[in-house]
């Protein structure tokens, strides 16, 4: 192999070698401007578990309900202004805001009987935000034909965090 030869194989070699790092680089982060680079060596702020919870309802066909959750901090302080989703059977049915730890869903008697007579799942999900992290509860709505026959007590569900 001559001299030139090698040469030029030598400087091909350099420029891919040069051309991957780069690249690597690039994808990396590790150029770039130097805002970009501070703020990614800063690191992230853990986040603070949250908990939330919902109660479970009974209510009979004709008649409207309210289920409420409560959100609170993973050292059970309640928290504020934020916003959960509920869900019933596993389709949405709105959001609505935390005040003071806590907040409501309210359904007409049409969204009742539009349901029927049978127990329905209802989940509530806070999705997290910059200082939390989420957190789901599930319960269940019971509409029956006539109503809470007396002496029913409804029990809180169980919650966790996601």
């Amino acid at each position: 192999m001559s001299s030139a030869l090698f040469v030029a194989s030598v400087r091909k070699a350099i420029v891919l070698t040069l051309c991957i790092l780069s690249c690597c680089c690039l994808v990396s982060g590790c150029t770039g401007s130097a805002p970009n680079q501070t703020a990614s060596s800063q690191g992230s702020n853990r986040l603070q578990a949250s908990q939330i919870s919902v109660s479970s309802a009974l209510t009979a066909l004709d008649e409207p309900v309210s289920i409420q959750a409560t959100l609170k901090d993973g050292n059970g302080r309640l928290l504020d202004g934020k916003t959960v989703e509920w869900f019933i059977d596993g389709a949405s049915v709105g959001k609505s805001q935390v005040k003071n730890g806590a907040t409501m869903m309210n359904l007409t008697s049409e969204y009742v009987d539009n349901l029927g007579i049978q127990a329905h799942q209802v989940r509530v999900s806070f999705y997290g935000d910059q200082s939390y992290e989420s957190s789901t509860a599930t319960s269940f709505l019971q509409i029956t034909a006539t109503g809470a026959p007396e002496g029913t007590t409804l029990t809180n569900s169980a919650s966790s965090a996601v």
